[in-house]
């Protein structure tokens, strides 16, 4: 279970750096204007849709895996391979029916055995949705229609099934007899397919067009190509050069192509940096038992003169574990702890903690905003007589080791949010959540969360507040700025923009050249 939690937090991990921003090395060549060329800041986790992580590193995936149902831009659930769906009365199970006449890439019809066989493999995996795609019971019913049963109402999974997830991203029989050779080929039914003879691993990644695609107008390209460009200068001159078409930026970089007129900037909040209070009941850190400790800490810590030091324009602080315009975003947690260190104090005080305290906190430091973050938190909160004794691990397994060696009270992670509050609630909050290392458990958060589990469409957005609200009164987490993601592209390109309510891009099977 240790090993599995830990390739799960490293997953989660890898798809936050592909939004905010960090690195790993590659060339570039010259490309014929009906490609597309793409770059990325470091190779795919993996090719195994079970294994992939998430946010920009799905387009590793998506053009060769169709997933059962997909995400417009205004952020509602549209159809897929699967064109019609829906929940039972207390979402506890959902059916997704396949469209007629979808079929692999090899050519033989997609069954709905085939789908519950791919779901199936997909929970074993060591995705972030993993787990709850574990905890169901999947059948099929007939040869089109799939059942997902959950034990408990599950809000989230129609969601499951979209790219963002990666759940609905069927993998064929003959992937499923072979599951090591899905790291380095692909057995979908995507427009696309990874052709192996043109990409180098570790490189570039080519995919060509798929010819039993069901919608063949949507293949917009002869070829879509991965470059994995580490250096952020690289990329910018790759970029302005005609050499790619579309680049991670941030806020060194994005300013250096203001003045071209070819080229444009996309950047929108995404995701909550801050630190995860992960020991809540205190095992190894008796006082953040306490929530007065966890108040003091969130007064203690002015978030606008952070947030403008490691972010600049491209950041915005919030006091609370949500980005503004996500799903569970709260006016009414909006500026609760304002900056107001005597107040910090007295709370210490209040709490049997007048003389201090000292919380151990792990980091990645391989993360140049991670580290500023942290050692900027770190000096507000000596102000108050607190003492982060922070740990720098160089590497992804090195800091997933680190959390799940249970000897760290905190740990700095970005992101604390990418989406639904759902699902962030449970992996973060949640007993059996997989960032809550402790199993640590709030009674009155468990009560919002259960009851947003079974909201209706109606009251989801009360629902998903309250967790919030929870959250913040609690002081269960300390967040610090909403960071954007930020995007850099050439404007020929058409149909790249931000999906509402989850801050993740529109992925490159969606995205046309004038």
């Amino acid at each position: 279970m240790k090993k599995k939690s830990a390739l799960l937090i490293a997953t989660i991990l890898a798809a936050a750096l592909a939004l905010t921003g960090c690195t790993a090395g590659a060339k570039s060549s010259a490309k014929a204007d009906d490609t597309l060329v793409i770059a990325l800041q470091s190779p795919p986790v993996s090719l195994d849709p079970a294994k992939a992580a998430v946010g920009l590193y799905v387009n590793y995936v998506d053009p060769a895996y169709a997933s059962l149902l997909n995400r417009a831009v205004n952020g509602k659930i549209v159809a897929g391979l699967a064109d019609k769906w829906g929940y039972n009365s207390d979402n506890t199970e959902f059916h997704a029916t396949l469209r007629k006449g979808v079929k692999w890439a090899d050519g033989t019809p997609i069954t709905a055995a085939d789908v519950v066989a791919s779901i199936k493999y997909f929970a074993t995996g060591s995705g972030p949705s993993s787990p709850t795609m574990a905890a169901l019971d999947v059948s099929a019913q007939g040869d089109s229609t799939v059942v997902l049963k959950s034990k408990t109402p599950n809000p989230i999974l129609a969601d499951l099934l979209t790219p963002e997830n990666l759940g609905g991203a069927i993998i064929s029989p003959a992937g499923l007899k072979n599951p090591p050779a899905l790291a380095e080929a692909t057995y979908g039914a995507g427009p696309y397919v990874y052709n192996t003879k043109q990409s180098v691993s570790g490189d570039h990644y080519v995919f060509t067009p798929n010819k039993n695609y069901w919608n063949q107008s949507a293949i917009h390209y002869k070829s879509i190509t991965i470059k994995v460009i580490a250096n952020a200068n690289s990329a910018v001159q790759a970029l302005k050069s005609g050499q790619i078409d579309f680049m991670q930026g941030n806020a060194d970089v994005a300013p250096t192509i203001k003045s071209n007129s070819d080229l444009a900037v996309l950047s929108k909040p995404s995701i909550w940096a801050g630190l995860f209070l992960l020991d809540r009941d205190g095992t190894i850190v008796p006082a953040l038992a306490d929530v007065r400790v966890r108040q003091a800490l969130n007064y203690a810590v002015d978030r606008d003169a952070i947030t403008k030091a490691v972010y600049g324009e491209y950041g915005q602080a919030v006091d609370q574990p949500q980005a503004p315009g996500f799903d569970g975003y709260s006016k009414a947690a909006e500026k609760v702890y304002t900056y107001n260190p005597a107040k910090a104090k007295k709370l210490l005080a209040e709490a049997g903690y007048a003389k201090g305290l000292t919380i151990p906190v792990n980091y990645g430091s391989f993360d140049a905003d991670n580290t500023k973050l942290v050692q900027a938190v770190q000096e507000q909160l000596s102000v108050v007589g607190v003492t982060l004794e922070l740990t720098a691990a160089t590497n992804f397994g090195g800091w997933v080791g680190d959390i799940v060696s249970k000897k760290f009270a905190a740990t700095v992670l970005s992101p604390g949010s990418g989406g639904a509050e759902f699902p962030f609630a449970q992996s973060a909050f949640m007993p059996g959540g997989i960032v809550n290392i402790f199993g640590a458990e709030d009674p009155e958060l468990s009560a919002a969360f259960n009851a947003l589990a079974s909201a209706s469409v109606a009251d989801h957005d009360a629902a998903a507040q309250k967790v919030t609200d929870v959250a913040v009164d609690h002081a269960l987490s300390l967040p610090i700025a909403a960071v954007n993601t930020t995007l850099m592209y050439n404007k020929k390109l058409q149909g790249l923009e931000f999906t509402k309510g989850n801050g993740v891009p529109t992925y490159v099977t969606a995205w046309t050249s004038k």
